[in-house]
């Protein structure tokens, strides 16, 4: 739903040491695992026996985009591939050349380029670039990236100092993986470690390969075995002729891992920097229901239920019914088939398309105290209709929200799709009504009959890392990233050009 934050992307890399072995497979079931991470386009780049690199990406799922037909087509046994949420470039009707994977070349060099993140002052490098007569086809962060690696190698034709080179001049969150033209894949995870980023390995008697992938649920599902999590800044170099090495790892002073990874995009399944996804979510309903003072009315337990609200508030809502000793239920029914509801044009559209995915099961929550517990608020659009739909369809006596993430009020800038503080709930609440009262405002827009939030001391307990290891931007407002200054004025243009995009298309 587009009340929910996006992630950017997901990439997966394989190579395997038998030239008559082909990946394009292997391809699929990676990112098919990780189509969680971006839903608009997907697409791989396969390395033939001989060094040419033929690339295949369109919009849509990666079912709809790679199919046999197509899978068939791409033979090698080196390849990369993405799944696209985009951040940063048009998303509606864009060319296949904003697609990734990336796939540069020119008269010096070829290489293929699948990036998750976001680089918020890649303008500033465009710029830099455009002085050297460079001639960009879109407006992404992405290719501003391939340029850059690209005039690096002008001056040397080694890839790990290429790729140290151009470390240090990024400043922003990525994690992404380089196929080169010579058959090796090179994964680099930015110095803070914002965005995760895992390798694995899978040895035969026939052939050995290796797999890098946004999330370890990928590495499963290829039927390999984890290895290790990307180090932040760490280069790593993924061959066939010598197997697995670090080439470089640059150090920060501090590590920035996105808490929304545990709160809400990753794959329950996965494992990110030795933290289980799963368990930590388990940890955030535990500990919100030590803290919740509606518990302590015993009436009221009595004729409770906790509620989630599919899928992504399930984990989650079991620590919390386990904690509180209450009935874990299913009240809300998800239609399956309608699930792209972030796409959709209009505020409209979209809120109409809520009511056709989730339905209240009104024989379980009919006259009972409803906990509904929910992964997170954003825009508060779709919280309040489902606190609608509880009480007008499913008959229930009253609603009470929590939520396992704090409030989220300040804006993103590493490549998830909430960017101005205007459209947070809770950001805009409380810029007006101060710290004591926005909680509360919240609760009223929503329609809720009490609201609770995680705390950021909980959440921090319940993955396991503290404020030297985790992004909390959103929560805090105090962004890990160097260019603050300009990166703060990013949000007034930002939100200037999504109104003037919308004006134009009609959508408000």
């Amino acid at each position: 739903m587009r009340d929910k934050p996006l992630e950017h992307c997901a990439i997966f890399g394989v190579t395997c040491d038998d030239v008559a072995f082909s990946v394009s497979k292997l391809l699929y079931q990676g990112l098919i695992a990780q189509q969680h991470r971006g839903q608009e386009s997907s697409g791989i780049s396969i390395l033939k026996t001989g060094g040419k690199i033929y690339t295949y990406k369109r919009k849509g799922l990666v079912s709809q985009v790679l199919t046999d037909n197509k899978l068939s087509q791409f033979w090698g046994n080196v390849g990369i591939g993405h799944n696209r949420y985009a951040t940063t470039g048009s998303s509606e009707y864009e060319s296949l050349d904003y697609i990734q994977p990336f796939h540069f070349k020119n008269n010096d060099i070829e290489f293929s380029l699948a990036f998750n993140g976001t680089i918020p002052v890649y303008d500033d490098i465009k710029k830099k670039m455009d002085d050297l007569g460079r001639i960009f086809v879109t407006n992404t962060d992405t290719e501003v990236i391939a340029q850059l690696i690209a005039s690096i190698a002008i001056g040397t034709e080694k890839w790990p100092e290429i790729l140290k080179i151009a470390s240090k001049l990024l400043d922003g969150s990525y994690s992404l993986v380089i196929m080169t033209a010579d058959g090796d894949i090179y994964a680099i995870r930015d110095p803070k470690g914002f965005k995760p980023l895992c390798i694995g390995e899978l040895k035969t008697e026939k052939r050995n390969l290796y797999f890098v992938a946004s999330e370890s649920c990928a590495i499963d599902t290829v039927g390999a075995n984890f290895l290790r999590d990307v180090k932040p800044g760490e280069i790593v170099h993924l061959s066939h002729q010598k197997d697995i090495q670090s080439e470089l790892v640059l150090k920060a002073e501090r590590t920035a891992l996105c808490q929304f990874e545990f709160v809400y995009f990753a794959r329950p399944d996965s494992i990110i920097d030795g933290v289980s996804v799963a368990q930590a979510r388990l940890r955030m309903g535990e500990n919100l229901a030590v803290k919740d003072p509606q518990l302590l009315d015993q009436e009221f337990k009595k004729n409770a239920i906790v509620v989630p609200v599919p899928d992504s508030g399930r984990s989650a809502a079991v620590g919390y019914a386990k904690q509180s000793r209450l009935p874990y239920v299913e009240g809300l029914m998800k239609n399956r088939y309608v699930w792209r509801t972030f796409i959709m044009p209009g505020q409209k559209t979209r809120k109409a398309a809520v009511k056709e995915k989730l339905n209240p099961i009104k024989s379980v929550i009919q006259g009972k105290d409803v906990i509904l517990f929910d992964d997170s608020i954003v825009r508060g659009t779709t919280t309040k209709q489902i606190v609608s739909l509880l009480r007008q369809k499913g008959g229930a006596k009253s609603v009470h929200v929590r939520v396992s993430c704090p409030p989220v009020v300040s804006a993103c800038y590493m490549g998830i799709d909430f960017p101005t503080t205007k459209e947070l709930i809770a950001g805009k609440n409380k810029e007006k009504y101060g710290e004591k009262e926005y909680i509360n405002k919240v609760r009223n827009t929503i329609g809720a009959d009490s609201l609770l939030y995680q705390t950021l001391d909980d959440l921090k307990k319940s993955i396991g890392k503290d404020e030297s290891q985790l992004c909390l931007a959103c929560l805090t407002g105090e962004y890990p990233l160097k260019h603050t200054d300009k990166i703060k004025h990013l949000e007034e243009s930002i939100l200037k050009e999504r109104y003037k995009k919308s004006e134009q298309n009609g959508i408000y």
